[in-house]
């Protein structure tokens, strides 16, 4: 009777380890989630952007963005002549203490090219690119004041939205990225006809 059990239990472990081989599991998980990681990094990161405060030795101060593009993304620049929707664009909550000065500088300077689906001249941002807003603030005391960016992002065609705060303690100034967020959907439907309603059909 001993020898009926033992030779079950036996029985019993060795078929257990033929239908689970060590290792063959964890390896395929393994080899799955890598590949779910690589696609979704490639489709959540068409692009980098970081955000600074440049302070020059004259006390002058200016909100640096830098843009690098990558698996040939590209979107429309601030400075494309005509009614472009989804366009980058930066913009200050409204307020006293801090203001932006001047128009905001883009080097390079993207080029002007014909849109033959557009049938108009676009200035697409095809390269890695840094954006400078001067900055004028009219107050000593402690503030935050908050700002967005927004641009659609191609040929992913989402609409890409970066909130972040600009505060100034004790005269220093200092900025900090809050949220960033990617709308897809209805929302690219509207915002990735980036020709406007004057677009030839």
């Amino acid at each position: 009777m001993n020898k009926f059990i033992i030779v079950f239990i036996v029985l019993l472990s060795t078929g257990c380890a033929k239908n689970n081989p060590v290792g063959t599991v964890t390896t395929k998980a393994t080899q799955t989630d890598t590949a779910k990681t690589t696609t979704v990094n490639k489709m959540d990161d068409p692009y980098a952007l970081a955000l600074k405060i440049d302070t020059t030795d004259k006390n002058e101060h200016s909100l640096i963005v830098s843009i690098d593009l990558y698996d040939k993304a590209f979107f429309v620049s601030p400075h494309s002549n005509g009614n472009f929707l989804g366009r980058f664009a930066l913009s200050l909550d409204e307020t006293k203490s801090l203001v932006m000065k001047d128009s905001i500088i883009e080097f390079p300077k993207s080029l002007e090219s014909y849109d033959p689906f557009s049938d108009r001249w676009v200035n697409f941002v095809k390269r890695n690119t840094t954006y400078t807003q001067k900055l004028t603030i009219d107050s000593q005391k402690d503030f935050e004041v908050f700002g967005l960016i927004k641009f659609v992002i191609e040929p992913r065609c989402t609409m890409e939205k970066v909130k972040f705060v600009i505060s100034q303690r004790s005269g220093v100034l200092s900025i900090e990225e809050l949220d960033r967020s990617t709308y897809f959907g209805v929302f690219s439907d509207m915002v990735c006809d980036v020709y406007g309603p004057n677009k030839k059909e």
